[in-house]
């Protein structure tokens, strides 16, 4: 074991050189202030950085880490406790100010948590370190996962149900055939009768695959039956734009105004194909989705299809799943897949809603680019992707995302 005292200003920066000379394994034995400040004591052990350690060894750092974390914050709340205790006996004579003890309190609070944010990185780093050791193809598979852009929650959860004998050839496979397992997939919401309205945020590709269906509607079926219906009144042009496709396919355009009018339309056109165009609504309009909720008790006749553009950053389309996935959608269609650098937010939303992906739109072209869901060649796009982009989580990244969660469970 490699040990070593270092001298300096403060706790941080005491840290600091430890983590630049010794790494991310190195582990605080003790600290104590002198005049110059700090000094610490840390230690590595050589043979257990490089892959060689016992978990006995491993277990008594960890002990090591968890003593120095409590000495610290034993320190500090000490020290907080004389810096409040100065200036109110103080102000007994003075009949003074504890304005002095407050900033004290403060400047001892933000040290003591930004102790405490290096000390948890450096014990998450060792937790990551003894985990390779210990499971070697889980944390293969954990970084394989990371590299896709899995949210973390849900690639700790497919690598702690992976079966316990699988060799390294199965380890490179099984977590993806587990996502994709993950993915629901449903047919097509209509056949040849009934009303969809699709539904999404601003520029999500609601028209372009509303054309899209409506084309391949008038290929395989009747134009006579299909039924256009525009309730967009906020894009400029969007009446006419569907009325312009209907004039190309030969289909019957409607324009309707508020719920009502359109629940009476949609019983009222019982029987027919109808398609709903509505305008773009933010993930975070909780009204709006109330409103379509409601329509949907009202009229069993009409399905919601939720369009999710897959080039969206992950955290809007996760408030699009969560407010109108719950009780409005019925299924999902995932748009601009050709615009996509990572899918690994809009997996880890499907896979974590369960909110059916009915279709997959990869181009703008009418009506070829729309596709019938297949979980597992989403999962391989996204595979694709990751290559592509060269995505390849570090050590590092690797430790902040997983190292509480298994050090956690170890």
């Amino acid at each position: 074991m490699k040990m070593k005292r270092y001298v300096a200003a403060d706790m941080r920066s005491a840290l600091r050189a430890i983590r630049e000379e010794q790494g991310s394994d190195a582990v605080i034995l003790s600290t104590r202030q002198i005049s110059e400040g700090v000094e610490v004591c840390a230690a590595v052990d050589v043979e257990l950085a490089a892959g060689q350690g016992t978990l006995a060894e491993t277990a008594a750092l960890k002990q090591l880490e968890r003593t120095a974390l409590q000495e610290l914050e034993r320190s500090a709340l000490e020290a907080a406790a004389r810096a409040h205790a100065e200036p109110a006996h103080g102000s007994v004579e003075s009949g003074g100010d504890y304005a002095p003890s407050l900033a004290a309190e403060r400047s001892v609070g933000e040290e003591l948590r930004s102790l405490r944010n290096l000390l948890e990185q450096q014990l998450a780093a060792l937790a990551w370190n003894d985990f390779t050791r210990r499971e070697p193809l889980k944390a293969r598979a954990l970084a394989d996962l990371a590299n896709l852009g899995l949210e973390r929650t849900l690639a700790l959860q497919i690598v702690g149900d992976l079966p316990a004998a699988l060799s390294a050839d199965q380890v490179q496979r099984a977590p993806y055939a587990m996502l994709a397992r993950r993915i629901q997939v449903c047919p097509a919401p209509l056949q040849r009768a009934g009303a969809l309205a699709l539904i999404g945020l601003p520029g999500s590709g609601k028209s372009t695959t509303l054309a899209k269906l409506a084309a391949r509607y008038v290929l395989e079926q009747d134009a006579a039956n299909l039924v256009l219906i525009s309730t967009d009144d906020e894009r400029l042009g969007s009446h006419e734009q569907l009325r312009s496709l209907g004039r190309v396919l030969g289909a019957r355009v409607e324009t309707v105004t508020g719920m009502d009018e359109l629940a009476a339309r949609v019983q009222a056109l019982s029987g027919r194909f109808v398609l709903i165009d509505t305008p773009g609504v933010s993930g975070r309009d909780s009204a709006t989705a109330a409103h379509y909720r409601a329509l949907r008790a009202r009229c069993a006749d009409l399905q919601f299809m939720l369009v999710l553009p897959s080039s969206a950053q992950s955290g809007v389309v996760d408030e699009a799943v969560v407010h109108f996935g719950d009780g409005v959608a019925h299924c999902c269609a995932l748009t601009r897949l050709d615009e996509a650098v990572s899918l690994g937010g809009v997996l880890s939303a499907l896979a974590r809603s369960q909110l059916p992906l009915a279709y997959v739109c990869d181009g703008p072209t009418i009506p070829d680019d729309l596709r019938p869901a297949r979980a597992h060649q989403l999962v391989a796009r996204a595979i694709e992707l990751s290559r592509q982009a060269h995505s390849c989580a570090d050590d590092e990244l690797l430790a902040r995302r997983y190292g509480g969660s298994v050090h956690a469970a170890g």
